[in-house]
């Protein structure tokens, strides 16, 4: 296979496995629900971090997120498994037009909303724990967090519509 199909494909499967991470700003989740694997995701464990949780709020945050943890994870499986079916369709020998793509698609979109489903459920389970003091610091952090992006993109531009290939 040309390097070119390579990258297309280990794009797109990049693309599909963090596109639930698109929603996880602040108390959203995981990337957006933050980036699930590693952008802003890793954002509301952060943000939990920076506002001094009591040792009685760190318990119920641990237990809050261990449950979730437990939904998430078959659901993470399953869009693995899918995430390799669509590779190899698209990998596969022969013409492939998007009718042979549309139904693994839907269900990779199916298993992203079910994931964005759960962390938000998580997520305000775990922003009622807070008293309304953190929740004032968290609304802070983010509005700083905003700022430097925003600064960022400033100095070095905004990223362009497609990805850094464009």
């Amino acid at each position: 296979m040309k390097t070119t199909g390579k990258m297309l494909v280990i794009g797109m499967t990049t693309v599909a496995l963090c596109a639930a991470s698109v929603y996880g700003r602040g108390f959203a989740g995981p990337g957006g629900p933050g980036e699930m694997g590693g952008g802003r995701g890793l954002l509301f464990p952060a943000l939990l971090r920076a506002l001094n949780l009591t040792p009685e709020q760190k318990g119920q945050v641990e237990q809050i997120m261990k449950r979730h943890r437990t939904n998430l994870e078959p659901v993470l499986g399953q869009l693995h498994a899918t995430h390799d079916e669509l590779a190899a369709k698209l990998l596969a020998p022969g013409p492939v037009v998007a009718s042979d793509l549309s139904p693994t698609v839907q269900r990779i979109a199916q298993l992203q909303q079910q994931l964005i489903q759960e962390w938000a459920e998580a997520a305000l389970e775990a922003r009622a724990v807070l008293t309304s003091d953190q929740l004032a610091k968290a609304a802070q952090i983010k509005q700083q967090l905003d700022m430097l992006r925003a600064q960022t993109e400033k100095l070095l531009g905004a990223p362009p519509p497609g990805g850094p290939m464009d």
